[in-house]
C-alpha cells in the first residue's frame, strides 16, 4: 500500500478535481469540451508534474471560456424554460449521489484494509457492489448504470492517487468493478420500467444482499475456493540432456526480457545467490519492482528463498522456504519442479512446473489471470535457466 505523498501535491489535487468537475458538469452543448478536458486531466496525472503544468495553464486560460462559449451555442431562446429546474435539481442529485458512493466506498475500503481482506472478494466484489448500490438507491433509477459507472471511474481515481494503489492492481480490477457496476445498474433500470419508482429501496436493499455472499469469497476458509493450484508448460531445448543438467546446475541469469505480460507491473528477478555449502543447496532469488504507483514509488525489493530437496537424473524440485517479494501481494509459492529427457525429434525435452497458492479471489476471475502469468514464467525459465 502507499503512502499520503500525492495528498502534499496541490497540482494533482487540482487536477483531481478538474477532472471530477468535467464528469459531473453536464451543461448542455459542452459534451465534447468535458470530454476532452477529462481525457487532459488523466493524461497529467498519469504522465507527471510537467503535462500537469501545461494541462492547468490550458484549464485555466483556454477551458472556462470554451465552456461557456458552448453552452451559450446550445442554448435556444425559444425553447420553454419550465425544464430547467428539472435538469438542474437532476444534475444536483447525480453529483450527491457520486459523493455519497465515492464516500461509502472510500469508508468501506479502509475498513477491508483495517481487517486484511485486501486480497479478497470483499475489496473486488463487495466495495463496486456498494458503491453502485448506493448510486441506484439516490438516483433516477433509469440513469443509475451511467452514474455507477462514472463514480466507479472517480474511486478508481481515488485509490490511485489517495489510497496508494499500484497501477497494475488498478488495471486488472477495473474490468472486474465495471461489470458489477454495470450489472447492478442495468437490474436498476430494468426493474424501474417493470415495476415504478416506488420499490426503489427495496431493489436497493436486495441488490446488496445477492452481491454479500459473493463478496465473502476468501474471507474465510469456509467460503474459499481451493487456492493450490500447478501449471505445468513443456518445451523442447536444442540442447542434450546432459547440457541441460549443466545448465540447472549452473546459477541462473535472468538477463533475457520477460514477456509483455509480466512486464506490465509484476515483480521481476534480478539475481540469484547460490548457498553451496548447504547439502540441501539454497537459492535466494531477488525481486524487484512491480506495481509502480503515480509518485513514482516501488515496493521495495525482496527475497524467494528455495532449497532444493529433490535431484536426481532427470529431475529437479525446489521448495519455498520463506518469501518477503511483492509476489506474496498475488500468490504464495510452494514448488518449483524441473524435468527433462530425450525428445523423439532430437534435442531434450524439459517440463517446468510451478506450484503456488492462488492469493487474489474472486477465483473465476483472478484465477485464469494467475494460470496465465505462471505459464508465461514456467516457459521463461525454461528459456532461461534450462538452456545452455
Amino acid at each position: 500500500m502507499g503512502d499520503t505523498a500525492v495528498l502534499r501535491d496541490p497540482l494533482a489535487l487540482g487536477m483531481l478535481a478538474f477532472l471530477v468537475l468535467n464528469l459531473v458538469a453536464r451543461a448542455p452543448g459542452t459534451r465534447w469540451v468535458r470530454i476532452v478536458s477529462a481525457g487532459a486531466a488523466v493524461a497529467a496525472l498519469v504522465l507527471g508534474d510537467h503535462v500537469r503544468t501545461v494541462v492547468a495553464l490550458l484549464a485555466w486560460f483556454v477551458w472556462l471560456p470554451a465552456f461557456l462559449a458552448a453552452w451559450a451555442a446550445s442554448h435556444d431562446p425559444d425553447a420553454p424554460p419550465d425544464d430547467a429546474p428539472v435538469h438542474a435539481t437532476r444534475a444536483r442529485v447525480t453529483l450527491a449521489a457520486v459523493i455519497a458512493a465515492v464516500a461509502v466506498a472510500t469508508v468501506a475500503y479502509r475498513v477491508v484494509l483495517g481487517q486484511g481482506l485486501q486480497q479478497t472478494a470483499a475489496l473486488f466484489i463487495g466495495i463496486p457492489s456498494l458503491l453502485a448500490v448506493v448510486v441506484a438507491l439516490v438516483v433516477t433509477p433509469r440513469t443509475a448504470t451511467g452514474v455507477a459507472v462514472k463514480a466507479m471511474t472517480i474511486g478508481l481515481l481515488v485509490s490511485l492517487l489517495f489510497l496508494g494503489e499500484g497501477l497494475l492492481c488498478i488495471a486488472m480490477s477495473a474490468p472486474l468493478f465495471y461489470l458489477v457496476a454495470i450489472g447492478i445498474g442495468k437490474l436498476a433500470e430494468r426493474h424501474q420500467r417493470e415495476r415504478g419508482r416506488r420499490s426503489r429501496a427495496v431493489l436497493s436493499c436486495v441488490l446488496f444482499l445477492a452481491a454479500a455472499p459473493m463478496s465473502f469469497e476468501g474471507t474465510t476458509d469456509a467460503t474459499s475456493w481451493p487456492r493450490d493450484e500447478r501449471v505445468s508448460v513443456t518445451r523442447t531445448v536444442a540442447a542434450s540432456p546432459a547440457e541441460v543438467a549443466e545448465a540447472l546446475g549452473a546459477a541462473p541469469r535472468f538477463d533475457r526480457p520477460l514477456p509483455f505480460f509480466l512486464r506490465a507491473g509484476f515483480p521481476r528477478p534480478v539475481s540469484v545467490k547460490i548457498d553451496a555449502a548447504d547439502e540441501r543447496r539454497v537459492w535466494t532469488v531477488t525481486f524487484r519492482g512491480g506495481e509502480t504507483r503515480l509518485d513514482g514509488q516501488e515496493p521495495a525489493p525482496g527475497d524467494l528463498v528455495l532449497r532444493l530437496s529433490e535431484a536426481r537424473p532427470g529431475l529437479m524440485r525446489w521448495s519455498a522456504v520463506s518469501d518477503d517479494s511483492h509476489v506474496t501481494h498475488f500468490l504464495d509459492w510452494r514448488e518449483s519442479t524441473v524435468e527433462w529427457k530425450p525428445s523423439d525429434l532430437g534435442g531434450t525435452e524439459v517440463t517446468w512446473t510451478l506450484a503456488y497458492r492462488r492469493g487474489l479471489d474472486p477465483v473465476w476471475y483472478f484465477g485464469p489471470w494467475q494460470r496465465y502469468a505462471m505459464r508465461l514464467a514456467a516457459a521463461y525459465l525454461i528459456d532461461t535457466v534450462a538452456t545452455p
